[in-house]
């Protein structure tokens, strides 16, 4: 069981760092006045990502409380019916 646990905090783990990676180098930062304008453009872009990127995360999160809960639910059950 702490196995799996593990399992799912690596791959929450790897998945934020895949994230900030391809968010840090999808529009790199260039030394010149154009690239500042550019940057000012591309703010309310990185605003939307970070919303819907939120809201997706705070959704997974959630069903995949709510499915431990509902194994844990299980397994109780299941040893007093042992019993």
């Amino acid at each position: 069981m702490i196995n799996k646990h593990k399992r799912i905090n690596s791959r929450w783990a790897i998945g934020i760092v895949f994230f900030w990676v391809v968010l840090c180098t999808a529009h790199p930062v260039l030394a010149s006045e154009e690239s500042s304008k550019e940057n000012s453009e591309m703010i309310p872009f990185y605003w939307g990502v970070f919303i819907v990127g939120g809201c997706i995360a705070i959704t997974l999160s959630y069903v995949s409380w709510r499915k431990y809960k509902g194994e844990k639910k299980i397994e109780q059950k299941k040893d007093k019916m042992i019993d």
